[in-house]
């Protein structure tokens, strides 16, 4: 039987009293997000240890360990929302978990790279089923004063991850190998599906459940494949090769042909109509430039300590972790935005990103030197990034109905996700094979990380929130 959750009448005057069940949850939730965040940390900490497994292997192929997973995570997260809708949200949370935790067994066994690479893209559907669901679980339980606090500590959770990730997978690589990496989320994986079915209540599904689009999610898949195989392939194959202008002109077609499809099927897979709320479509234009960056960030900076600097995996991991550490200020943060508005702090949050990755570009040598300009850099980029990664959630959100959360959430969620994967994309080209590896391809990398964020600033700029957060000052 579904549970459904209780709805205490407004008393005039008073705030929504937050329950105890309510925090609880929101632990849970986030414990199950944090999952996510450190197995791609440590998995990105690991893959310089990956390619060392499988010297055979071009990185332009291994970069699939984890832009296949973001593709695939990207391309079910509408499919799963929807599932959602017919069979509850807590239902394929739960089912996100276990399939998470699962395939994260056969990723620690993959014989090849092939087997790696399929299981990573399993895991991603895993992924999708557990982003898509996550904060529509969590959100109505929370009065729109206390949401930005909420997702606040979410975030923080997320952060935690983040920070933990490097170190945790840092650690399992040297004490046994990578692979051992990809075991680390499956205690967490456990817990929460020992707690989920007693904590987790299930929210009143839509009158109206849509069907599954799946003309509309091959399409919108088989799109961002073909740009991600186009970027990654480029130097190798060379951009005016006529292979890499058949795919990058394929992916073009067929992204306007998903758009599309998304307007006139009769069950979109992305509903379009959410782009007509200002406040939604601009914090999506300013997240895809976070994303973009980040996500590249997240790839490269491993390979810059390990390969560069000749850093062990610990010592690279624990760099790494520093900058997610201070990423922590997204509790704050969010709990300001909820009374001060969310477009100065997106402003502000970028150009700081920006400019710690500028501290690298100018200051950052070859010689390993990590306290100078390095961590100078490493602490201003994670400061404006933990700003910029939760506010803009909340901003994309604001003024939405309970109702539409969901679909909304998964619609933000793809966005980052493909728009992560292209990310990796460029960076990979951009650094080249590891034969061609240096310090000038790495400084590309940082000025594509800085102009990402830029970029995010930029296009935040005429936000208006469609209603003001609980008392908003200006």
């Amino acid at each position: 039987m579904t549970t459904t959750r209780p709805v205490a009448p407004d008393r005039p005057g008073t705030a929504p009293e937050v329950t105890r069940r309510a925090w609880l949850s929101l632990a849970l939730v986030s414990a199950a997000t944090c999952v996510i965040i450190l197995d791609l940390m440590a998995a990105n900490v690991a893959f310089p240890f990956i390619e060392r497994s499988f010297p055979a292997t071009p990185r332009s192929t291994l970069a699939w360990v984890s832009s296949g997973y973001a593709i695939a995570s990207a391309a079910l997260l509408m499919v799963a929302g929807r599932l959602s809708d017919r069979h509850g949200r807590r239902t394929v949370f739960l089912g996100g978990v276990a399939l998470f935790a699962a395939v994260s067994v056969v990723c620690a066994a993959a014989p090849n790279p092939a087997v790696l690479i399929a299981a990573r893209i399993v895991q991603g559907g895993g992924s999708a089923m557990i982003t898509s669901t996550a904060i529509a679980l969590l959100l109505p339980d929370f009065p729109a004063g206390k949401r930005g606090l909420a997702l606040g500590i979410w975030g923080t959770t997320s952060s935690a991850g983040a920070a933990a990730g490097p170190t945790l997978g840092a650690l399992a690589i040297q004490a046994f190998d990578w692979r051992l990496v990809f075991l680390l989320n499956i205690p967490i994986g456990i817990l929460t599906l020992a707690l989920g079915r007693r904590l987790l209540v299930e929210p009143p599904r839509p009158a109206e459940r849509g069907r599954i689009d799946l003309v509309g999610t091959v399409v919108g898949t088989a799109a961002t494949a073909l740009a991600t195989l186009g970027i990654l392939q480029g130097p190798g194959w060379g951009w005016t090769s006529p292979a890499v202008v058949a795919i990058l002109v394929g992916a073009v077609v067929l992204s306007a042909g998903f758009v599309l499809r998304c307007a006139r099927a009769a069950a979109p897979l992305v509903d379009l109509h959410l782009f007509r709320h200002a406040p939604f479509a601009l914090a999506n234009l300013s997240q895809a430039g976070t994303q973009l960056a980040i996500m590249a960030w997240f790839f490269t900076t491993p390979l810059f300590l390990i390969n560069v600097w000749h850093y062990s995996a610990l010592a690279g991991g624990g760099a790494v972790a520093i900058g997610m550490i201070v990423s922590f200020v997204s509790v704050p943060v969010g709990h300001y935005s909820d009374r001060h508005g969310y477009r100065s702090v997106l402003i502000v949050g970028g150009l700081v990103s920006a400019a710690g990755m500028l501290v690298w570009v100018f200051g950052v040598g070859e010689t390993a030197d990590f306290w100078t300009a390095y961590l100078a850099g490493l602490v201003l980029f994670g400061l404006g990034a933990g700003m910029v990664g939760i506010v803009v959630t909340n901003a994309a959100l604001a003024g939405l109905p309970d109702h539409e959360l969901a679909a909304a959430n998964a619609v933000f969620q793809t966005i980052r996700k493909l728009v992560g994967a292209i990310g990796v994309a460029i960076a990979v080209a951009l650094l080249g094979s590891r034969s061609t590896e240096s310090l000038a391809a790495f400084r590309k990398v940082w000025i594509m990380i800085a102009i990402g964020y830029l970029l995010s600033s930029l296009a935040i700029i005429p936000y208006r929130p469609a209603t003001r957060p609980a008392g908003r000052t200006g």
